[in-house]
Parts: C-alpha cells; sequence; structure tokens
C-alpha cells in the first residue's frame, strides 16, 4: 500500500542530478543540463525579481549552439544564480558528504518556495519532508560505515532506499474514503467495502512466498508456509463481508503480466454458498473509433486582416511554394506566425550547410559584380576558401564544435563545395567561355497587378546569381542538395501549382525571372535554372518547357514573355486561392 516514492516527481530530479555527477566530469551535455532547468521544483528557485533566468540561460544554449557547458560557462551565461548553481553542478564527486548536503539544502530551498507559495501543493511539502528522511538516513549510513566512496555507490544506495519507500496514504478516520490494506481492516466495520485485485495470485497470494526455505524443511520444522499466509488473508476476507451492507468486489479479466485474469478462489466459493444476493457485472470502457481528419480552418476576418499585410510585404517564392505543398503550414507559419523552436545543433543541420555556402559565395563574387570573370580572378578565390568557410561557420553554428565528429566532415564538404564550383566556373573559362557577374544576391520587391483583389499585392525574393554566360542572361539559384534536371522541367502549367515534389524547383526560379522582369533589372529572353552542389557534374539545371509528346520530345529553355504570360496566369490563380476567403485552409495529406 502506499504511493511509491520512485513514481514522485521530485525522483526524477534527484535522478537527473546523480546522472550529471555520475556521467559528465567537469563538462555537462546539454540535455541534461536542460532537463536539470526544466524540472517543476527546480525552475521556480531561478526566479529573481520576476525574471525567469532558467529559461534565459536555455535560451542561451539554444542559441550558440553550446552542447557541452562548464559551470563556469553557466556562470557567466546567468550571473544572478550562481549560488543555486553551485549546489546543483559543483563538482559532487569530490566529496560525498558535499553530494548529501547539496541534496539537503536543495529540498530546504525548494521548501522555502513552497512555503512562500499560498497556492503550493501541500502533497508537495510531503515529497519533500519523505525525500529528507532519505537523505538524512543516507548522511547516517555514511557517517556510521564510511562506506560509500564514489558518486556511483552513492546512486546504487539511494536507488535501494527509494525503491523500497512509499507516501503512506492518509485520511480522517471518521469520514470520507478509508483506504487500507487487508490487515489494516482487523476489528473495523464497514457498511459499504470496495475490494479490488481480487484475483488468485493476488488474494490469496498463493505460493509467491518469497523464501529461501524449501516448503519441506518448513513442513518438517513447523514453520508457517503459505497455507497459512492464505488462511489469515482468508479470515480478515470473509471478516470484512460479516456486517456490510454493500460489498464491491472487484477483478481484472484481462490477462496481463501479473495474473491470468483469473477470479480468485474466494468469489467462486461465493457462488457456490448461494447465500448472498450476487449481481455479476462485466465493465470496460468504450474505446471509439477515432477515424483521423485533415484539418481545416476556415478564413476569418482577423486571417483575411493578416492576408492583405502579408501581401502588402510581399509573398516569397518558398511561402508560395509552401502553401503548394501543404496550406495548413502556410497558415501556422505565416498567419499565426509559429516558427520552429532553434534547438541545439548537435549535428550540422542542412539549412546551416546551405547558409554557409550561400555566404561563402556571396563574399567571393559580391565585389566582382559587373565585371567578367577569369581564371586568375577564380584562382585567387580558392586560395581564400578555407578562412572564409571557417568564418561562416563560426557565424552560424556559433560556439558549436566543428573540429570533429560529423560537424567536422560536414565542414569538410562545405570547402569542397566551394572548392568544386569554383572548379567548374575555371573549367568553363578556360573552354572558352564569357562569364559576366551582373548581381549577386539581389533583393526584390515588386508589385504584382491582380485586378480582383482590391489591395496591393507584392512579391519578394533574394536572386542569388544573376550573370551572363555567353551574352545569354542567366538567373542562378545555388542548392546545396541534390536536384536533377527533371526537377526543372514541367509539361503543363497546370501542374505547377499543385504538384510541390515535381515542380516546386521550377516554381521558385520562374518566380525569380517574373519579379526580376518587372523590376527592370533583366532583358528578355533568358535562362533561369539551378547549380546543385550534389549534383555539379550535371552543370546549370535550365528550367525547360516540354511538349507533351513525352520523353524526348522539344524542350525550350529559353524564357520568354509568352513563357512568363504563361506562368503569371498560373501565379495569379495561385494568390487569388490563397486570399479567397471562401476557401478555407485544408491539409493535404502527407
Amino acid at each position: 500500500m502506499g504511493f511509491p516514492l520512485k513514481s514522485i516527481p521530485l525522483a526524477s530530479l534527484f535522478e537527473s542530478l546523480f546522472h550529471i555527477h555520475k556521467t559528465s566530469g567537469n563538462a555537462f551535455y546539454f540535455k541534461d543540463v536542460v532537463k536539470v532547468l526544466s524540472h517543476q521544483f527546480v525552475r521556480p528557485l531561478f526566479y529573481i525579481d520576476d525574471i525567469d533566468y532558467a529559461s534565459k540561460i536555455i535560451e542561451t544554449i539554444d542559441s550558440n549552439n553550446l552542447v557541452y557547458l562548464t559551470l563556469n560557462r553557466l556562470k557567466e551565461i546567468d550571473k544572478h544564480s550562481n549560488k543555486i548553481l553551485d549546489l546543483l553542478f559543483s563538482n559532487w564527486n569530490t566529496s560525498i558528504d558535499l553530494a548529501l548536503k547539496n541534496c539537503g539544502i536543495i529540498i530546504s530551498k525548494i521548501k522555502i518556495y513552497l512555503d512562500q507559495n499560498k497556492d503550493a501543493n501541500l502533497l508537495s511539502l510531503e515529497y519533500l519532508y519523505r525525500f529528507n528522511e532519505l537523505f538524512n538516513a543516507l548522511s547516517l549510513l555514511n557517517s556510521k560505515y564510511k562506506h560509500i566512496k564514489d558518486i556511483s555507490t552513492l546512486f546504487g544506495v539511494y536507488k535501494e532506499l527509494l525503491s523500497s519507500e512509499t507516501l503512506d496514504f492518509q485520511g480522517e478516520p471518521l469520514q470520507g474514503l478509508q483506504i487500507m490494506g487487508m490487515l489494516e481492516s482487523r476489528v473495523l466495520d464497514f457498511e459499504t467495502v470496495i475490494i479490488s485485485s481480487v484475483n488468485e495470485g493476488i488474494l490469496p497470494s498463493g505460493k509467491s512466498n518469497n523464501s529461501f526455505i524449501p516448503f519441506d524443511v518448513k513442513i518438517e520444522n513447523k514453520l508457517p508456509t503459505y497455507k497459512e499466509k492464505d488462511a489469515v488473508y482468508t479470515y480478515h476476507f470473509y471478516r470484512l463481508l460479516q456486517r456490510a451492507k454493500n460489498v464491491y468486489i472487484l477483478y481484472n479479466t484481462e490477462a496481463d503480466v501479473l495474473t491470468g485474469g483469473e477470479k480468485s478462489r474466494f468469489i467462486t466459493q461465493l457462488e457456490l454458498e448461494n447465500i448472498h444476493n450476487i449481481h455479476h457485472e462485466i465493465i470496460a470502457p468504450h474505446v471509439p473509433v477515432i477515424t483521423p481528419e485533415l484539418k481545416v480552418v476556415q478564413k476569418t476576418e482577423d486571417s483575411q486582416t493578416r492576408l492583405k499585410e502579408i501581401a502588402s510585404k510581399g509573398f516569397s517564392p518558398s511561402s508560395l511554394t509552401n502553401y503548394v505543398r501543404n496550406p495548413i503550414d502556410f497558415y501556422y507559419q505565416k498567419i499565426l506566425k509559429i516558427k520552429e523552436h532553434d534547438e541545439v545543433e548537435e549535428t550540422v543541420a542542412a539549412n546551416t550547410l546551405g547558409t554557409v555556402v550561400h555566404n561563402t559565395l556571396e563574399d567571393f563574387y559580391k565585389p566582382l559584380e559587373n565585371s567578367f570573370l577569369s581564371v586568375d580572378i577564380v584562382k585567387k578565390l580558392k586560395t581564400q576558401i578555407n578562412e572564409k568557410v571557417t568564418f561562416h561557420f563560426k557565424n552560424e553554428f556559433k560556439e558549436g564544435d566543428i573540429t570533429k565528429g560529423k560537424n567536422l566532415i560536414i565542414y569538410e564538404i562545405a570547402k569542397r563545395y566551394v572548392s568544386n564550383f569554383l572548379d567548374l566556373e575555371i573549367e568553363n573559362l578556360k573552354a572558352g567561355n564569357e562569364i559576366k557577374i551582373i548581381k549577386i544576391e539581389s533583393n526584390n520587391n515588386v508589385l504584382i497587378e491582380i485586378p480582383e483583389l482590391d489591395f496591393p499585392v507584392k512579391l519578394t525574393g533574394k536572386v542569388d546569381r544573376v550573370d551572363e554566360y555567353n551574352g545569354v542572361t542567366r538567373i542562378v539559384d545555388y542548392k546545396t542538395g541534390r536536384v536533377d534536371a527533371n526537377k526543372v522541367e514541367i509539361v503543363s502549367w497546370e501542374d505547377i501549382t499543385t504538384d510541390y515534389t515535381k515542380y516546386s524547383k521550377s516554381f521558385q526560379v520562374l518566380t525569380y525571372a517574373y519579379m526580376m522582369l518587372l523590376s527592370n533589372e533583366i532583358t528578355l529572353p533568358v535562362e533561369a535554372g539551378i547549380i546543385s552542389f550534389k549534383n555539379l557534374k550535371a552543370g546549370f539545371l535550365k528550367f525547360s518547357k516540354k511538349d507533351k509528346a513525352g520523353n524526348g520530345a522539344k524542350k525550350d529553355a529559353l524564357i520568354t514573355q509568352e513563357t512568363l504570360d504563361d506562368f503569371y496566369v498560373e501565379l495569379k490563380t495561385l494568390i487569388l486561392e490563397i486570399c479567397n476567403p471562401n476557401i478555407p485552409f485544408t491539409e493535404k495529406e502527407v
């Protein structure tokens, strides 16, 4: 009987603390630190003048990619909570007495907070009292026997004591529900009795008696066996029923790990005696079948107002393709402004790698705008790869470690991507091709005409590179992932705003071309496409319109006014759908 102490929330706090000091040494893994700082009993200790300093520490860990932290680094982040940080993270391995003392002080600090907080749960104070008793017992054991030499041994003894301790159920003896074990019910009479778990093997417990003495030896030496124990429980069972007016006997019919779902022999005996008025019922919860439904969000006045704000600032190609992929994601990110939480990147994420490569190439090519490339210029850029990539990694990956493991491999991949791209440029120049850089990271924000809407709509986006290749203007989008030629080809214009997987890349490059035309930065015809760093051998992957005849049919790679007019029809249809108050945001099946 009683609630196991190991199931109390406070047990998870001390388990986390012991785990940290048992495994970490001087540097703590960020997930362990966050787990301790986020604990319901620790978090309030970091409230100083209504400021939550625990949240500030966690935010700093996330934003700076701190994978391993020392106590000094934690103190640098939060200079207001040095005492509590010392209690939690100072090296417990130096002294077992210090570890036990710290546990006691942590309990007393939590108690002070609970005493000051009027809304505190009285049960929490009971938890603290029982854990205080537990650590006092550990301190007495250690001071008497001096057997505990390290934190692992202390943790083992703590777990052993914890597993056998319970928080006793207490109630007012003269009113309400009384919860008690079978042996506590001696010489007490109740009008209504509820007996639970009346299954064979639990009541009576039968041969499940743990003993090293064999049954025959017990019989020979007249020692009590399981039969005597069963007889005691049988007496108490019938004694409980003697003066009760209503008796509810509960047993589990489902076979589980403890029992076979068999009702107790006591129930069978009551049925056979046939002297009681017995009602037998099988009670099972109704489990409703929940059919998964796609989310549908109706547009309201507020969402329409928000859409007008987005339209006036500008729809980006990525936000439009995000709508094509799944309208509900567009709703969360753009209408509700729900952003993904910036978590610590233990391993460099794909988007971080992409940002590093993009920024490095921007640094290289930005000074070369409106000038022709030469082999010597590109070779000179190659000598700066190491410096620039390292700088941008530190800028994006913050204090994350790129000196070993997967991160070192990704760091080398970033350098290889840039180096291979510059080699491709050199190869093109040596082959006699002329390349003139026109614009790098060109920002566009243009107004587009949609007469059906009574508010202005803009397109906005940043084009990675615009150049002239043998006199033909190219709009280039860099992708660090793999892109194949078929991802920038279309057959039917209607598909470009319906199939995200196949046509999102085509949609993006055409949007860039359309924006640059409206801003008078290019003159038609032009080429637009992608350079994929994982598929560099394919070179510049041009957008092309294929005839409906299918494979092997004629491809048209030049983007003309006619191409952009056809694209405008689909673009306008998509924006009208997004802004239409009668068309809800409907989730797509993934």
